[in-house]
């Protein structure tokens, strides 16, 4: 090999290193953000907050306590858009009566479901594993270890407002998106029954836990006695 064709064969070399270096440090780069990004710091924010206003106590959160949680979980995630996605086609047939009333009863039903969820694992057992920006989408990774020490993987997919707020529009649990799950199971009742019939579903189900809940002082996992409320 000539000196000059040695000259050549390093300089493509280095250049080769630089350009993996350089490739190197954008995933790096990339790979920090993902870790410690804005969207999971608000995530944990939230749940941080609502095993605040749930307290240390192992017994049943007092209505006030739940309350304040809810009003935590309404910053958190975003109703309106989660209802929209859960009526899937439907949504689109539906008058502002209908949809409201239906916004209503979903959050109740998603909210009282995940807010008993989070009464299965402590505060120290949320591991937040980072997110994945795209644009004004993300996505959340947590593992939350229960009590009984069962590992669940939980991702939050979520949202960036105008205001450069995060906030969630839908659940992976186990790689299971709960949106997608309720869509599925509300079109199924519609195709078969009407969309009237799913309302009279889901209103049954709001008044047997509503009825639970007055059995049973300050054991309150979803929303019962309260004004509609509006996503």
């Amino acid at each position: 090999m000539t000196t000059i064709s040695r000259w050549k064969s390093a300089r493509s070399a280095r250049a080769g290193v630089l350009a993996f270096a350089a490739v190197s440090m954008l995933l790096l780069g990339d790979l920090r953000v993902a870790m410690a990004g804005e969207p999971t710091d608000q995530i944990r924010a939230h749940i941080t907050a609502m095993y605040g206003a749930l307290g240390a106590s192992a017994s049943a959160p007092s209505p006030s306590r739940m309350a304040s949680v809810r009003k935590v979980a309404d910053q958190m995630f975003d109703w309106s858009a989660m209802a929209r996605e859960a009526l899937g086609d439907h949504w689109a047939k539906r008058n502002a009566e209908e949809r409201n009333e239906f916004a209503r009863l979903f959050v109740n039903l998603f909210e009282g479901g995940y807010l008993s969820k989070i009464r299965l694992a402590e505060a120290d057992k949320f591991e937040y594993l980072g997110d994945t920006v795209q644009g004004d989408e993300a996505v959340v990774r947590t593992r939350v270890v229960t009590r009984n020490g069962t590992a669940i993987p939980v991702s939050y997919r979520a949202r960036r407002e105008e205001a450069g707020r995060w906030r969630a529009y839908d659940l992976d649990v186990e790689g299971i998106s709960l949106v997608r799950n309720y869509r599925s199971q509300f079109d199924s009742i519609i195709r078969r029954t009407s969309f009237e019939q799913l309302l009279v579903r889901m209103k049954a189900l709001e008044d047997k836990r509503t009825g639970f809940e007055s059995g049973r002082a300050g054991d309150v996992v979803v929303a019962g006695g309260e004004s509609p409320r509006r996503p």
